[in-house]
């Protein structure tokens, strides 16, 4: 998952930059405990059972775990609450005592995620299970959570005691959203610090690779201002690295506005029947004439039109009508008509870029043209971005044409 905090970024600008480490990296271990959230993309372990948690960090059956790991994290279906039990989990070795675990504060997730903290370091080379207690704990409800196993993992045949190195590092700054790429020694978690104009803007990648790339639409940091951006990066154990900074020019202000549905393929007319939906994800309403809607070898100028803050319009074509083939736009949502089709000469089926430009060209949102709904199969079905702060990558977009849904 990504922690995010106040970042705005229009031009992008890669930044290559070397690390030092906040370690002696001849042994002397870093003392700053910073402590993983997880993301959503784990696999559940085969024995887990989400109501009695799943252990997504370190991931279900992983290996070469440090002993002296920081901290586990553990995923519940819906949130729980403890019921007075001072260790509702438990690491079981294969042999041995089992080692509590202290139940920590929640942390982002699909899910309920809750950070657990190990009361020693793990023994080398050992196969550990979490294990949750009968009773320990409780749903909202009052429904106790069930025992049982929450995944497994190995521990490595010694502790951690190196900070990680950071092997490259990528920062682009373009669409109002901050992208970076962050390569390692070792598995690691990625944080970076953008300083500007007397703000700052936090962005952190929370699953542990070596090779990570990620990006967030972060707001509010001031624009037309100089700073520059920090990577930290975290391993296992709590060892850091930073590096140099970097300097960043942060762009001119762009509306908050986002393309957020594309129907390419209508089931009626393409001549009349296309639409690009945007969104004023913004707080104030947006003024739309004079902006620019374009594909890649033509554009329309879009009339004047108030879009409200919170609120979808549909840019169709000026011979667009309810057909009764493709749905029509909620009611009370704003059509906006440009002259003659969209784009150059209406949206290619086989996926090609559609962006929304400011008069003077600066890239607002994109969708990049990364579906192909040519086949008869998809006719009648439109593309949708995941979420209208998602950033202008492939990854969020849609995969597979569902029904249009203009407006909603």
């Amino acid at each position: 998952m990504l922690r995010t905090s106040v970042i705005l970024g229009l031009f992008a600008f890669p930044v290559v930059i070397a690390c030092t480490p906040d370690t002696d990296l001849d042994g002397q271990q870093a003392t700053t405990p910073v402590v993983s959230k997880t993301g959503s993309d784990t696999a559940l372990s085969p024995t887990s059972d989400p109501l009695a948690g799943v252990l997504v960090e370190p991931p279900p059956a992983s290996a070469d775990i440090p002993p002296n790991i920081a901290a586990l994290v553990v995923r519940f279906a819906e949130t729980v609450q403890p019921t007075g039990a001072s260790s509702p989990f438990v690491l079981r070795p294969a042999t041995g005592d089992a080692l509590a675990v202290t139940l920590g504060p929640t942390v982002e997730c699909d899910g309920a995620c809750y950070r657990l903290l190990p009361a020693a370091v793990l023994t080398p080379s050992t196969s550990y299970t979490l294990e949750a207690a009968d009773g320990a704990l409780q749903f909202l409800d009052g429904k106790p959570t069930p025992a049982g196993s929450a995944g497994s993992f190995t521990t490595s045949n010694a502790a951690d005691v190196f900070a990680p190195r950071v092997l490259s590092f990528t920062v682009a700054l373009a669409e109002g959203c901050l992208s970076a790429h962050v390569a390692a020694d070792e598995p690691v978690r990625a944080e970076i610090t953008v300083d500007a104009g007397g703000g700052q803007a936090v962005l952190s990648h929370d699953g542990f690779a070596s090779v990570s790339d990620f990006g967030s639409r972060p707001p509010d940091l001031p624009t037309n201002a100089s700073g520059q951006a920090t990577l930290r990066i975290f391993d296992r154990a709590a060892n850091s690295s930073a590096s140099a900074p970097a300097a960043v020019q942060l762009p001119p202000p762009l509306p908050a506005l986002a393309i957020t549905e594309v129907l390419a393929n209508p089931a009626g007319s393409e001549t009349t029947q296309e639409f690009v939906e945007i969104y004023n994800r913004g707080n104030a309403t947006q003024e739309l004439g004079g902006l620019l809607l374009a594909d890649k070898s033509g554009s329309d100028v879009l009339p004047q039109a108030s879009l409200a803050a919170g609120a979808y319009a549909v840019i169709v074509p000026e011979g667009f009508a309810a057909d009764g083939k493709d749905p029509a736009p909620k009611d009370g949502t704003l059509v906006v008509r440009v002259a003659g089709r969209l784009g150059s000469d209406g949206l290619s089926n086989a996926g090609e870029v559609v962006r929304l430009l400011t008069a003077q060209g600066d890239v607002i949102s994109q969708y990049g043209g990364w579906v192909d709904v040519s086949a008869t199969a998809w006719s009648g079905k439109s593309v949708k971005r995941l979420g209208p702060d998602a950033c202008d990558a492939a990854d969020a977009w849609s995969k597979s044409p569902s029904a249009p849904t203009p407006g909603w």
